[in-house]
């Protein structure tokens, strides 16, 4: 009989729980995840459950026994998840004044794989609210709709300056044979006229191994001038998309894709 490998496995998944609060070979689901365990989903104890960690892992688990409002699990096996990607991408994208169109930007981002997600407040940006807990309950249920085992970091909203700032100057002679240096690639969704150098051509060019690649996409009216030259400044690249006209979020999941495709190949 052929060896079902854990691909294989994995692809047959329905259903996909998730847990921090793992200790040895128990678990604990905490009370949502219970709830939507026992109450939606019909399970019961003794029947064999997936979950994951957020951190890139698998795990099969047997429902032991009910703990007040949480479910019990005894851990039978832990494998490595297979949405590991040859880059670290960093999304760093303006908030929209819908924000419907931000949480769909999550929703996306997260089904194709992203690694860190920064909301920016730019100087015209329409909308300086951004509510953390609700975007981060959306990238849970989006990473288990997707069956994701690595999920990505949401940082706070940050005004795009002090984003800006927080990254590292590689004229700074400190930094020049730093490994960081000569990995990351800073790249800004802006289109200067007359500018032909897309997102595509940058990664192409970059040769990167293993690249930790910094992405900004500013709001609906776009970065002001003073954004965009310190921007420059901090040697970030600017991206065009093409001639389309693209709201803050296609633009955001068009350049997460191009980055996704270019390395698609090198990750198997």
């Amino acid at each position: 009989m052929a060896k079902i490998t854990f691909l294989n496995i994995f692809v047959f998944i329905m259903e996909l729980f998730y847990t921090n609060n793992i200790d040895g070979n128990r678990a604990i689901l905490p009370e949502q995840e219970s709830i939507h365990c026992a109450r939606v989903l019909r399970h019961k104890l003794g029947d064999i459950i997936n979950f994951t960690d957020g951190k890139g892992y698998l795990y099969s688990g047997k429902l032991l026994e009910k703990i007040g409002k949480e479910l019990s699990i005894e851990i039978l096996s832990r494998e490595k998840g297979v949405d590991s990607r040859p880059y670290f991408l960093h999304m760093a994208v303006a908030l929209t004044k819908n924000i419907d169109r931000f949480e769909w930007f999550l929703e996306k981002a997260v089904e194709v794989g992203v690694d860190r997600i920064t909301p920016l407040i730019c100087e015209h940006s329409e909308r300086r609210v951004f509510k953390y807990e609700r975007a981060n309950r959306l990238i849970l249920s989006a990473a288990k709709q997707s069956l994701k085992t690595l999920f990505p970091i949401l940082d706070e909203a940050v005004k795009v300056i002090d984003f800006i700032e927080s990254q590292p100057n590689f004229e700074d002679n400190s930094l020049k044979e730093n490994v960081y240096r000569n990995n990351v690639l800073k790249i800004m969704g802006h289109c200067r006229e007359g500018e032909k150098e897309t997102i595509t051509s940058i990664l192409k060019n970059a040769k990167l191994d293993k690249p930790h690649i910094i992405i900004m996409v500013g709001p609906e009216g776009d970065f002001s001038v003073e954004e965009i030259e310190f921007a420059l400044k901090k040697e970030f690249e600017v991206m065009h998309l093409g001639n389309s006209r693209m709201r803050v979020e296609t633009a955001a999941v068009t350049a997460l894709n191009a980055v996704y495709l270019n390395y698609l190949d090198s990750s198997k």
